[in-house]
């Protein structure tokens, strides 16, 4: 071969194996003693930081400043050019092709990224002016005697608040009986302030109390926080999982075997925060997969305390007033001025302070509370009192546990009280309490074939120095797919007495059967059968009846009957019992004034909504997708008991309005305030719609695509054959045609009052 072809030969090879080289990662570096400043994509275990990054190549070594780093998430603290060869847990190359700086991380260098569960959306309530009338009506004969009352509760309310007053009528005739005059309960107004989670009170009212004291009735002011009125807000210190992943990944989260949470996440550290799930002990696993499938699961134990306030939350109460007594009695009886504090404070995950005090002539009292949930085995408590009274001091302690699990629960207390230990909660202050302690303990089991069991033990000190002691057992068991057995029994360790009980629940549908045998030393052996039928959500008729004999020969017997609609609740029945009858009968409901009508409805325990249509009659109406009726002439339609709030969906149906009704609406989610009303909006209107034929002035229809204006109302089109469909129209309608060359024409359209829906009106002329 002549020595040129093979110089030839040789020097391509040498070119090709250059190029070939020069695309390969590593190989892009500049040859020794030089350096090289390139302008390079960032991508971080595969995922593109989006940020373009100045990059250093001298000597074989990639150099780039350390606050890049930063600023793309990785954890470096280390100032200006870093080599990252020498970068602990990074590996680094360079793509010439692609211009990118690839950097393989390990998950610790990385950001944690936090993944939050689903939050409930923040609804503000709404509450319209209006008012409304409570009222239960009963009546009973017993004994030769006849009783009648008559309680009512009379409130009005609004957007500033509610106002209610509530009290009962007795009337009495043979017997004995005395009838008395009207006697007030409470008299209280209420404002809410929903931003603060806070609700101010005004008359008659209860105050707050923690587990270890006692809660008392004022005639005052009452300022607390409610955690009520903005469901939105998570009060329980619920449980955060965390985990890393070193590639893009599937996060899938499972509580109990249940399926709780699922997110995608980025490779590094990532958090699941504020995982819904029940209170008490579990395990969550939690499941990592990759885009080629490859799976981890870890499992975690936790705990979550219901008892425990979330880290950083307040929830407080304060009152100042006069102490009422004879509550029930009398209807304006109060005493000395008194004020009253509780507050709790979430420290930690694990802990949260308590704390109450109160303060009147002559008596004050302090004391202090902990509540601490350590790792997984529970919850304990701690709370001590002290007061001064009339120059006397004493105080009272307690102590206490409680673990909660699916499957067993368990929890200890014991508190003492020494003597001349008082609060406000007795109603009597002149009387001192003696020496008190008290131990109690409950325990339950549940085993999915055998059943669930339950004891309790309470033991403890009167305030007249006697000593009980009590322990009772519960056993349930499901028999087949619908029976249900349960035995319960008791003892007093002090009488030496006890009594069991064994019964069998047997449902039929809406129907119920239960039988059952008991025995205790007073009545000897009792056998019992019980029947019951519910009644269903929209009304009927619902019976509750019983039949009883002893041992001894005695028997018993009583039978309710219940009749409830959408307007008023009936109820009758009677009962004996060794040879002495009753028989009674009642009847409650409410009556409603808002949206310039008035309501009749069965008894309203918390808000209510009027869906209005705007004089629309015979519209379905639908609550939380179920129909609760049609609207009445007036276009309204009463919904009682609406969850106070809580989102709730109302709506309306319009598939056989006629074709010339329009409704503004036909789907509102509102919250309504508690005690309050709301007029749910969805007004019906008559929409006059035509089709035109528009020509011009050679009698020739508009071409297709041209543009309708009309002042005030959507523009529209001109479709084949000149026809425009204008709806929402007036007697006289004027419009503007615009052209695609510029030009238009105008007209005035003219729909007469007797035109029927949807009328063809033309050719007309627009010029």
């Amino acid at each position: 071969m002549p020595i040129r072809l093979i110089l030839i030969l040789a020097l391509s090879m040498s070119a090709i194996a250059t190029r070939s080289a020069a695309t390969e990662l590593h190989t892009a570096i500049p040859a020794p003693h030089t350096t090289q400043a390139l302008f390079v994509e960032l991508i971080v275990n595969g995922v593109s930081s989006e940020t373009i990054v100045p990059l250093q190549i001298a000597d074989d070594r990639m150099m780039i400043e350390g606050h890049l780093l930063r600023r793309s998430g990785l954890a470096f603290v280390s100032e200006g050019l870093l080599d990252l060869a020498t970068l602990q847990g990074v590996r680094s190359s360079y793509d010439i092709a692609t211009q990118t700086l690839n950097l393989d991380v390990e998950p610790e260098l990385l950001p944690a990224r936090r993944v939050s569960s689903a939050r409930n959306t923040r609804l503000p309530t709404v509450a319209d002016y209006g008012a409304m009338l409570n009222y239960d009506a009963y009546a009973q004969r017993s004994g030769g005697a006849t009783t009648a009352s008559l309680w009512s509760e009379q409130r009005l309310f609004g957007p500033a608040g509610t106002l209610s007053n509530s009290g009962t009528i007795r009337l009495a005739s043979g017997g004995g009986a005395k009838a008395k005059a009207y006697l007030r309960f409470d008299t209280s107004f209420r404002h809410v302030d929903e931003n603060r989670a806070v609700v101010i009170t005004a008359g008659d009212l209860i105050t707050r109390s923690l587990p270890w004291n006692r809660s008392f009735r004022l005639g005052g002011v009452q300022i607390s926080r409610d955690f009520r009125i903005r469901p939105d807000l998570v009060t329980v210190p619920l449980p955060s999982f965390a985990g890393k992943t070193a590639v893009p990944s599937a996060v899938d989260l499972f509580v109990d075997g249940f399926h709780r949470q699922n997110a995608d996440v980025a490779p590094g550290r990532f958090i699941l925060d504020d995982v819904p799930v029940v209170t008490g002990a579990g395990q969550a696993t939690i499941v990592t997969r990759d885009a080629v499938g490859r799976q981890i699961s870890t499992t975690i134990p936790f705990y979550v305390s219901s008892e425990l306030l979330r880290a950083g939350l307040l929830d407080f109460s304060a009152e100042a007033g006069f102490l009422r007594r004879h509550y029930g009695v009398r209807s304006f009886d109060y005493g000395q001025l008194t004020a009253t504090g509780t507050g709790r404070y979430g420290v930690t995950r694990q802990i949260t302070v308590e704390s109450h005090g109160e303060a009147a002539k002559g008596h004050s009292l302090i004391g202090g509370g902990l509540l601490w949930a350590p790792w997984v085995i529970g919850t304990f408590n701690l709370t001590a009192s002290h007061n001064w009274t009339r120059g006397k001091q004493s105080n009272r302690w307690s102590a206490g546990y409680s673990y909660t699990s699916r499957h067993f629960s368990v929890s200890f207390d014991h508190e003492e009280r020494r003597a001349g230990f008082r609060d406000l909660g007795s109603f009597d202050l002149r009387q001192i309490a003696e020496l008190r302690r008290s131990d109690r303990m409950i325990a339950t089991l549940n085993l999915a074939r055998q059943g669930s069991f339950g004891v309790a033990y309470v033991s403890g000190k009167t305030l007249n120095k006697q000593k009980t002691r009590i322990i009772s057992g519960s056993y349930s068991r499901a028999l087949g797919r619908a029976m249900t057995l349960f035995a319960t029994g008791d003892y007093d360790f002090r009488s030496r007495t006890g009594s069991v009980q064994l019964r069998l629940i047997v449902p039929f549908g809406r129907n119920l059967v239960a039988g059952g045998i008991s025995h205790d030393k007073s009545r000897g052996t009792l056998a019992q059968l019980d029947f019951n039928r519910s009644i269903a959500s929209d009304g009927g008729l619902g019976i509750d009846a019983s039949l009883a004999s002893d041992s001894r020969g005695h028997h018993y017997g009583q039978a309710t009957g219940t009749w409830r609609t959408h307007s008023i609740e009936l109820q009758a029945g009677a009962a004996a019992a060794r040879g002495v009858s009753s028989k009674w009968a009642s009847a409650a409901g409410s009556v409603v004034i808002m949206a310039g009508d008035i309501f009749v409805s069965r008894r309203i325990s918390d808000s209510f909504a009027v869906v209005s249509t705007g004089d629309v009659a015979d519209v379905p109406v639908s609550f939380e997708n179920q129909p609760v009726g049609t609207t009445d002439k007036k276009g309204l339609m009463f919904v009682p008991n609406v969850t106070s709030h809580l989102g709730s969906r109302f709506a309306i149906d319009t598939l056989n309005l006629p074709p010339d009704h329009q409704a503004s609406s036909v789907e509102l989610t509102t919250a309504i305030r508690q005690g309050a009303g709301a007029v749910i909006r969805m007004p019906i209107r008559k929409v006059r719609s035509a089709t035109v034929a528009l020509v011009d002035a050679a009698g020739l229809p508009l071409p297709a695509g041209s543009l309708v204006t009309r002042p005030g109302r959507q523009d529209s089109s001109v479709g084949w054959d000149g026809i425009a469909y204008l709806e929402d129209m007036e007697r006289d309608n004027p419009i503007a045609v615009s052209f695609a060359n510029g030009t238009g024409c105008r007209a005035n359209v003219n729909l007469p009052d007797d035109a029927p829906p949807l009328v063809a009106i033309g050719p007309l002329p627009c010029l």
